[in-house]
């Protein structure tokens, strides 16, 4: 009898330990990339977002942004005549993120999903929106017009989004969490069965 008592104690506290996580945030990493091919620039950045899931936006309308979601962020321009350079969150100012009046699919490349207007990632105004605006004192690229940045706080060269890709996070899912508790529940039913068997 003491022995089921301590398996159920210890069996207890797993699962307490596992229901906060089953409802934590979700965060995602997207390898982000821009090209100044379209306006005929060599111009070019690359980066990485990480935003938590459970708290963007998706659908969102024209005019609105990602808020609080995104956790962190990094952007590196090469190749421009002026505004090179990396810069991260804590330069940014603030952010566009519009998706086309559609919800999209945050686990797999958002460029060229559909939305109400064309594709994703086109720029024009109806195909939704995404873009950085870095503090002017940082001279970082500032957005212009969709999914369109150009560096060195407009000053420079133009760049067209060509990538948002999620990229494999360790951080654990809510399912994850959850198929890892059932396995558990499934292995106490079995140790309890045997417990069973021998009393």
């Amino acid at each position: 009898m003491k022995l089921r008592i301590a398996f159920f104690g210890v069996f207890l506290f797993a699962a307490l330990m596992l229901v906060p996580a089953a409802f934590a945030d979700q965060y995602q990493t997207y390898n982000l990339a821009w090209s100044g091919a379209s306006f005929s620039n060599s111009a070019s950045a690359t980066g990485q977002i990480t935003i938590d899931l459970t708290t963007l936006p998706n659908p969102n309308s024209d005019g609105g942004n990602m808020g609080s979601s995104i956790q962190s962020l990094t952007v590196t321009v090469t190749g421009a005549n002026s505004g090179n350079g990396t810069w991260t969150l804590s330069d940014l100012r603030t952010n566009n993120w519009w998706t086309g009046d559609v919800t999209l699919n945050m686990l797999t490349e958002l460029v060229g999903q559909p939305t109400a207007g064309s594709s994703w990632g086109t720029p024009d105004s109806s195909s939704g929106d995404f873009n950085l605006f870095f503090n002017p004192r940082s001279g970082g690229p500032f957005g212009e017009t969709y999914f369109t940045m150009v560096t060195n706080v407009g000053k420079g060269d133009a760049m067209l989004l060509t990538d948002f890709d999620p990229v494999t996070t360790a951080t654990p899912e809510p399912g994850t969490m959850l198929l890892f508790g059932s396995g558990l529940a499934a292995l106490a039913g079995m140790v309890r069965r045997k417990i069973g068997q021998r009393a």
